[in-house]
């Protein structure tokens, strides 16, 4: 008996002791979880091939013990399709992936509005001096980054110094302009400019705030920016300091990049009702098939923009999705180098210009395009119509006869063959090279088509002697505003760069358009851009193809994306129609989908 009570003395302490055991362990738990510093996932961590085989976050602690019979909630994730590589780093990364990333992990001073405009963001409210030299802005105060350290006008002004510095991304934007920052008191900084920039407002919806202690503590030395070492570069490839309403978890930038919500955030009111928990980017283009697979088995919400066009109409027939088309600051241009015989003679482009068939590339070659009108995009503050060139044989031969190129330019034609470099990664940039040369044979013109790599073209731009007589490019403005469109495709600074190899090198134009950007009244300042554009829209350096409109396919039954519902709710700046907190994933709605 006595054994018996022994026994029963010696299970119950030992159960006593579990339990004390478990609440502890779940209370250190509870502890950890609670931590604002975001997990950062092992380097075994294996590269996902899609959506389904993504490795998930690692865990804070091991699975607790205590048993529990509420189901775990389910998580809403928004998975969208790009052409990678993506840089998070806001001081090296600036193409359409790179740009919607960093949007969604850093926070600028100020946010772009439909309407071409910015409202205050990090920067509550700002002063400019009379002679626009001088910009002040005050500091939101209470912001916090992911690290938990609160942002303040230090944090700004290192951001600047970081991207100057290094001179990647967008540092390009500001280069010209910035010659000091200073910080005033905690929560106010100040630009000091060389010269004045109407458009310098704007232009920082590109300066992405990082932190500045948590970037210096993972600075590696030695490296290519002195007492900054590599100002880490390398850590910002995988992680994020931003303060941004998501948090970056896991990252391969060759391969998707994993954002998870950051529930500390400053705006809790910028978050949609039902806005994703967690986000993916991954690396679709190049791989249509695959992506038609993943729109299928609801594995993709948002598709890329690369898309053939016939993989584009089977993914539309898919039930639920739909082809959102977002308007885009930029155009195709079809570049001419001016300086290249016979490109040289104004009459000879323009002859190009009414022979080129215009219809069949927005009708045929890219569907929903929007016709343009001159060289600045219809979207972009700034742009007025200021005609275009339409498809008219007649007035193209009458202003070849005025070339002094007539009639030797019809008679030898092997003497003045015109070399069209299409870009080998685009495929259909080859149909319009073609139709470019059937228009020109019309003329009596002979075209040379030629399949170029990327890399080459880069490295042929380079001077105009190199550079083809005629190429394609998508360009975009960094910022909403037509000047920097205006610069970036005619001044004589970015001659001799993929951008621009239509070599005007025309220094009345740099300081014409030089100061109309420093016009700090919009108005006064746009009808200057209008005057200029109508002056290049004269001279015919280029075709403007089209205004570009991407098509994005997405998951309409379940994604909720005010952008692609409502053109008056697109922004004309990449990076910001795809803004995750934003767009809502509704469960129950994908769970028909699913489950039909």
């Amino acid at each position: 008996m006595q054994r018996g009570v022994s026994q029963t003395t010696v299970a119950i302490v030992v159960i006593v002791v579990l339990i004390v055991a478990g609440l502890a362990f779940w209370a250190l738990s509870r502890e950890e979880k609670a931590s604002p510093t975001p997990v950062s996932p092992p380097a075994s961590t294996p590269s996902p091939a899609s959506p389904t085989t993504i490795a998930p976050s690692k865990p804070t602690t091991a699975s607790s013990p205590v048993a529990t019979s509420t189901p775990p909630k389910a998580k809403r994730v928004l998975r969208v399709g790009f052409a990678f590589p993506t840089y998070i780093d806001p001081a090296v990364g600036s193409d359409f992936s790179s740009s919607t990333a960093l949007t969604q992990l850093y926070d600028p001073l100020v946010w772009p509005l439909p309407n071409g405009s910015v409202k205050p963001w990090v920067a509550e409210s700002w002063s400019v001096s009379e002679d626009g030299l001088v910009w002040t802005f005050k500091i939101r105060k209470g912001i916090k980054f992911h690290s938990g350290n609160e942002l303040t006008a230090e944090d700004v002004a290192f951001s600047m110094e970081r991207l100057l510095t290094i001179g990647q991304g967008y540092a390009y934007i500001f280069k010209p302009y910035i010659k000091e920052v200073k910080v005033i008191d905690k929560y106010t900084v100040q630009f000091v400019l060389n010269k004045p920039w109407g458009g310098f407002l704007n232009a920082l919806i590109r300066l992405y705030i990082v932190d500045k202690k948590t970037v210096l503590q993972h600075i590696k030395k030695p490296g290519p920016y002195g007492e900054y070492g590599d100002f880490a570069t390398e850590w910002l490839t995988y992680h994020d300091a931003g303060s941004g309403p998501y948090m970056a978890v896991d990252v391969d930038p060759q391969k998707y990049v994993k954002m998870v919500k950051f529930e500390d955030y400053w705006n809790k009111e910028a978050f949609a009702p039902n806005a994703p928990d967690e986000v993916i980017f991954l690396a679709t283009a190049g791989a249509p098939t695959t992506e038609l697979t993943m729109f299928a088995k609801r594995e993709l919400e948002i598709g890329d923009q690369w898309l053939p066009e016939e993989t584009l109409r089977e993914i539309a027939k898919i039930k639920g999705v739909s082809i959102a088309k977002i308007p885009m600051p930029g155009q195709l241009y079809l570049m001419f180098n001016t300086k290249k015989p016979p490109l040289d003679d104004v009459h000879v482009r323009r002859a190009l210009a009414y022979a080129f068939e215009y219809d069949v590339v927005i009708k045929q070659l890219y569907p929903d395009q929007k016709p343009a009108e001159g060289p600045i995009p219809h979207v972009l503050p700034g742009w007025c119509p200021v005609g275009r060139y339409e498809t008219n044989l007649e007035k193209a031969k009458e202003e070849l006869k005025k070339s002094k190129y007539w009639p030797d330019i019809v008679n030898n034609p092997d003497k003045y063959v015109i070399e069209f470099w299409w870009i080998a990664e685009v495929p259909q940039e080859e149909k319009i090279a073609l139709l470019f040369a059937k228009d020109a044979s019309q003329l009596g013109l002979k075209v040379k088509v030629v399949k170029t790599p990327w890399a080459k073209m880069v490295e042929y731009a380079a001077n105009w002697t190199s550079a083809p007589h005629a190429t394609l490019l998508f360009d975009m403005a960094p910022y909403p505003d037509a000047g920097a469109l205006l610069w970036a495709k005619y001044s004589s600074a970015t001659a001799s760069s993929w951008e621009q190899i239509e070599f005007l090198l025309n220094e009345s134009l740099d300081k014409w358009i030089q100061e109309a950007m420093s016009i700090l009244d919009p108005k006064a300042r746009y009808e200057e851009y209008c005057k200029i554009a109508k002056y290049i829209n004269d001279i015919a350096p280029s075709l403007f193809l089209f205004d570009y409109v991407v098509r994005l396919p997405y998951q309409s039954y379940y994604v909720k994306w005010p952008q692609a519902e409502d053109p008056s709710k697109v922004v004309p700046a990449i990076g910001y129609n795809i803004v995750a907190r934003e767009i809502e994933i509704l469960l129950d709605k994908k769970a028909e989908l699913v489950g039909g």
